[in-house]
């Protein structure tokens, strides 16, 4: 069985989908889905069972001690570790450190101590505003300064993994950058860009995108490295099949398509993937709040990644990307995978 957690968000259920276009079923999902429209991620899916996310570390236990029930007495071939607060504006500092870094080491020590293979979601927030590069090499790490506490909460269990002399067989750690595509519905205001791009060109003619407020930068050159959810779920696939061959190593990777893509390249691929002709931008000023947590440029370095796990699949590219989200998914009446 595989262990999926955040199985009902957006990056988790993509894998859910992932898995079941390859004909595999037998996971156990564990999430939250309290009152908003996140369980819709869930309806087309095929899974063996459903955990509420505080109810795992008790399960885990009952597990350990040979009382477990509920999903009969499987054990796990992998655990996806992908649950998480995602939430970059987040100030729960206390909230962000048990939910993303106790919850975390949790799952850590339970693979760690049964030799089950590791796979969790680490964050492009721990590198902050990118003065120290986008490096993923883990001499590296203690360098990185994140500019809230979201990325640091990550940040937290990325250092604290490295310092682990007990690990699961195989593990890893995705850091990914800007991810879009179908199945962030529920997220609100934490949606990806070209989500609310598409009901602003749809609803108003026209797209808003933050001002920028460096002098060498102009407006809508800030760069992002946008990377499609069907790639994120291809490389975890790939994980999951050639750890069992021995022929990828463990360690904390960078996950973005490594070509950072401007504002305005993001508005004319959005523009042309809702078949609206040329993008109409207007550029707004960007809230107080925001002002110094805001990233002017990110691009993952992808080399070691690549280096160390065999995947050499190239990355859809935005354009790509953006017309089958829309064509697809959201010009559809059933947006969901």
């Amino acid at each position: 069985m595989i262990l999926v957690t955040g199985g009902a968000g957006f990056i988790g259920s993509a894998l859910v989908w992932g898995f079941n276009e390859a004909d595999i079923e037998d996971i156990l999902l564990v999430d939250r889905l309290g009152t908003g429209s996140k369980w819709k991620n869930l309806c087309k899916r095929r899974y063996y069972d459903f955990l509420h996310k505080d109810e795992l570390p008790s399960f885990l236990d009952a597990a350990g001690s040979g009382t477990q029930r509920g999903p009969a007495k499987k054990t796990f071939e992998m655990v996806f570790h992908i649950g998480a607060c995602s939430s970059t504006t987040e100030v729960d500092a206390d909230y962000l450190v048990e939910n993303n870094f106790r919850y975390s080491q949790m799952l850590w020590q339970y693979c760690a101590d049964r030799g089950i293979p590791f796979v969790y979601a680490s964050s492009a927030a721990t590198y902050g505003s990118g003065e120290a590069g986008f490096s993923d090499d883990p001499a590296r790490l203690d360098s990185l300064k994140p500019i809230n506490m979201y990325g640091y909460s990550k940040k937290m269990f990325d250092s604290w993994v490295l310092r682990q002399s007990k690990k699961p067989p195989f593990w890893a750690g995705l850091k990914f950058f800007n991810v879009y595509g179908p199945n962030e519905f529920h997220k609100g205001a934490q949606a990806s860009v070209p989500f609310h791009l598409w009901s602003q060109i749809n609803e108003q003619g026209r797209v808003k995108l933050f001002k920028s407020y460096r002098e060498e930068i102009a407006h809508g050159e800030q760069q992002r490295d946008f990377i499609y959810v069907k790639d994120v779920v291809d490389v975890m696939l790939h994980l999951y099949r050639s750890h069992k061959k021995k022929s990828c190593e463990s360690g904390i990777y960078n996950l973005g398509t490594g070509k950072a893509r401007t504002w305005v390249d993001l508005a004319q691929a959005c523009f042309v993937g809702a078949e609206k002709g040329k993008a109409k931008i207007d550029f707004i000023e960007m809230p107080d709040s925001l002002k110094k947590q805001y990233q002017y440029f990110t691009e993952a370095d992808m080399r070691r990644f690549r280096q160390k796990t065999g995947f050499s699949q190239k990355f859809t590219t935005l354009e790509d990307g953006i017309a089958d989200y829309y064509s697809r998914y959201l010009a559809t009446d059933d947006p969901h995978l």
